[in-house]
């Protein structure tokens, strides 16, 4: 599973995984907080840190500031030309060892007067690294909707159609998205400054159910923004044949066409650079 619908509202699988695993965290400690309260025979005041859930929503925030920060450190040299992209955190762009780290350091500082309390920790903290290891294989179907390139040719908005078979012995990015969609207006510049930049890989711009009016007044009104491939997929063929549930959506594959990975959502400069280093190799 690549993402979840819910409403009108597209969450991508890696941010659902990570909310179920801290949701699970957060309950588990409640609960054995709870029960250390219960089973206490001393003043309230007298208790530890173990019969109170705070470590655990604490732990919680700096997996998430933690996974984030990691991920700035890790592409620093594209964040120190743009520092306040750093700030875009709903482009995705964590990295999840760093997040865990973080959490077992809020957690020790937040047990640092009583280590015998800290062992309320262990299971909560177990259990919720388990949820975040253990739902993916479980909600993943073992045979996935995206597995090679499209095997059909598709409308360009310059003309002539493209035969995405044909684009085989380089890597491809196929990019799905329609002019109303901000996000995806968002990004676009980021691919189309890619593609520049990496002109040994095919990017696609699949339009999604809009006009050849409609996209091609579009780009003509964004004179700073520059794209070949772009396809007009009036029936949103590719979207259906891929299984996507909304835009914008970039598919990667390799050389031989073979899918790779796909991102839901807007995608950062530094998240693409990281999709396309792996690509090429």
């Amino acid at each position: 599973m690549e993402a979840l619908r819910v409403g009108a509202v597209v969450i991508a699988a890696p941010r659902l995984y990570a909310g179920v695993a801290l949701l699970t965290l957060l309950v588990a400690a409640e609960l054995v907080a709870l029960r250390k309260r219960r089973s206490a025979t001393g003043a309230e005041s007298a208790l530890g840190p173990e019969a109170s859930a705070s470590w655990a929503w604490t732990a919680a925030v700096a997996v998430l500031v933690g996974a984030r920060l990691g991920f700035v450190l890790e592409n620093l040299g594209l964040f120190l030309l743009e520092p306040l992209t750093a700030l875009a955190f709903w482009q995705g762009g964590f990295s999840p060892w760093w997040g865990v780290a973080a959490g077992v350091a809020a957690t020790a500082w937040s047990f640092r007067r009583s280590i015998a309390g800290a062992t309320a920790a262990l299971w909560p903290a177990a259990l919720g690294l388990a949820v975040w290891l253990i739902v993916p294989a479980v909600l993943s179907p073992a045979g996935a909707s995206v597995t090679t390139l499209p095997t059909f040719a598709i409308e360009r908005l310059e003309g002539g159609t493209l035969d995405f078979a044909a684009l085989k012995g380089q890597p491809v990015v196929i990019n799905l998205w329609a002019t109303w969609c901000p996000p995806c207006r968002r990004e676009l510049p980021q691919f189309a400054r890619a593609a520049a930049s990496y002109p040994d890989v095919h990017f696609v711009y699949a339009n999604q159910g809009q006009s050849r009016e409609v996209v091609v007044e579009y780009l003509a009104e964004r004179a700073d923004l520059t794209l070949t491939n772009v396809v007009l997929d009036k029936t949103q063929a590719v979207a259906q044949r891929f299984g996507s549930l909304g835009l914008p959506t970039t598919y990667f594959f390799d050389a031989e066409g073979n899918h790779v990975v796909t991102h839901v959502g807007e995608v950062s400069a530094a998240a693409l650079l990281n999709y396309l280093t792996d690509l090429r190799r």
